[in-house]
């Protein structure tokens, strides 16, 4: 464990600026504060004070961060990779959370991924001051990279769905009603996708941040993960795993857990005869150009024995998803995924 002092429940505020990160950093820094930043940062921010890079969120390099440095304060700055890093540096300290892209549910939260010899593992951490977004500055990657990133973030968003999907099922009470009042903002935004999206805007990055970090909030008052990580995320760790290739390239964290949640989706419509929220989901899908089918997997690398042998493996896992393939019936893939050339809406 990164340590095991005691945190508050802390409740960050969500910050949006027009300023540059760069005038960010020289506003916030001073001499008690520890920059920690990725690649994509750390040439740029290492001329205003201390300033450490993150390769990875192994263990061993967090506690050697905490050794050699004295502060009293992190800015924590990049991808999820360096928000979980900052975060676990910060106990018992503080720590400002800095996105560069908004690709995951991670912006805001108490807990940090962290890596071991023999796995990673969620563990609590401590939550930011606060989360400032500078929408300016994840607005000025290329396109290509900011629809990828913008996609995975709404990917990782509805797999609150999928886990309350999970949620329902384990309390015997599988009906739609009972899934979207566990998480009604997520099914706002699937709404929003559906009536409003037209494309990776200042607008659509906005509502993005403040859905990713009320998501984040969700897991910080409940104490607990419940609903936002299951079978889907089950899933998206089994592959990782079985498919190495992933952590260097495609696919990302977003596009993977996505994928979870629309097999939750259908096999939800199916066992409940209610088609409306798979219905949502695919027609958001079409519309963010998360993949839908099984040519769109490959393009982002994902192939059909990846996803057969991720189910495979967590058919123990105790989930919705899981229980489903347990039964070693996988036919549901084909109706689901079996269609091919979906296009953006």
């Amino acid at each position: 464990m990164v340590n095991n002092m005691k945190t508050e429940k802390r409740v960050p505020e969500l910050e949006f600026t027009e300023k540059s990160i760069t005038s960010l950093v020289q506003e916030l820094m001073d001499e008690d504060t520890l920059i920690v930043t990725d690649l994509y940062g750390y040439q740029t921010l290492s001329q205003y004070g201390k300033t450490v890079l993150v390769r990875n969120n192994h263990i061993d390099n967090i506690e050697k961060i905490i050794e050699d440095n004295n502060y009293s304060r992190v800015l924590a700055i990049g991808g999820c990779t360096a928000l979980d890093v900052g975060r676990a540096c910060a106990v018992g300290k503080e720590v400002v959370t800095i996105p560069t892209i908004l690709s995951t549910s991670c912006i805001s939260v108490d807990r940090s991924v962290i890596k071991y010899t023999e796995g990673s593992k969620l563990e609590k951490t401590v939550a930011p001051l606060k989360t400032v977004v500078s929408i300016p500055s994840i607005s000025e990657s290329y396109i290509s990279d900011l629809e990828k990133w913008s996609q995975s973030g709404f990917g990782d968003l509805f797999a609150n769905i999928s886990a309350s999907i999970d949620l329902q099922y384990k309390a015997g009470n599988l009906n739609y009603e009972a899934v979207k009042d566990n998480v009604p903002e997520c099914f706002e935004a699937l709404d929003w996708v559906n009536e409003s999206f037209s494309g990776y805007d200042n607008a659509c990055l906005t509502r993005l941040a403040t859905y990713l970090h009320n998501s984040s909030l969700i897991v910080i008052e409940r104490g607990d993960t419940e609903l936002s990580a299951a079978g889907e995320h089950k899933l998206y760790h089994r592959m990782v795993e079985q498919q190495p290739q992933y952590i260097e390239d495609r696919p990302t964290h977003g596009q993977l857990v996505a994928v979870g949640t629309l097999i939750a989706g259908k096999i939800f419509a199916e066992q409940t005869g209610d088609n409306t929220l798979y219905e949502k989901l695919e027609s958001a899908y079409q519309k963010l150009g998360l993949p839908l089918d099984y040519d769109g997997f490959s393009r982002v690398g994902i192939e059909k024995e990846h996803l057969l042998q991720g189910l495979d493996s967590i058919t123990e896992s105790k989930t919705h998803l899981g229980d489903y393939f347990a039964k070693g019936d996988y036919s549901i893939l084909d109706r689901i995924f079996g269609g091919g050339n979906y296009e953006r809406v």
